[in-house]
């Protein structure tokens, strides 16, 4: 008796850098996380001589950094463009990094500027990150970071 099997997405988490290292992109994005200005992180860098990542910020953490500085937003899309907010964000990137190899580091990071919903098929119904999907949808801000 044979049964097939189709692996429809995370057969192979691990990223190998154009220099040929190892590395497991959810330690990193669980770092990115544990950051109250950060809801979802996606680390990129499979054939790539650096690691970059998209960034979902944490809405209700950064929009009460945004009024407790007096930062001027009207939409989401406002919220992840302002220089403020970027350079907060900046500021976790880095504080991860320290703690972290040198190839391992994110050298650029770019925060999306729309929540991502499942109707979108960019998420799980638990609201898991669909890789593929967003790699797909956001191929031009990914191509912008190299």
């Amino acid at each position: 008796m044979r049964t097939d099997f189709k692996i429809t997405d995370r057969k192979k988490d691990i990223i190998v850098t154009a220099g040929g290292k190892n590395i497991t992109p959810q330690y990193i994005e669980n770092k990115l996380k544990a950051s109250i200005y950060i809801n979802d992180a996606v680390v990129i860098g499979d054939r790539r001589k650096y690691l970059t990542c998209l960034i979902m910020i944490d809405e209700d953490n950064v929009v009460k950094f945004a009024q407790d500085h007096k930062i001027q937003f009207s939409t989401y899309k406002d919220l992840t463009g302002d220089e403020q907010i970027i350079a907060l964000i900046g500021g976790e990137v880095q504080k991860v990094n320290e703690s972290l190899s040198r190839v391992e580091n994110i050298r650029k990071f770019t925060l999306i500027p729309k929540r991502l919903y499942e109707e979108d098929g960019e998420v799980t119904p638990t609201m898991k990150i669909k890789r593929k999907k967003v790699h797909e949808a956001y191929s031009d801000l990914i191509e912008a970071m190299y």
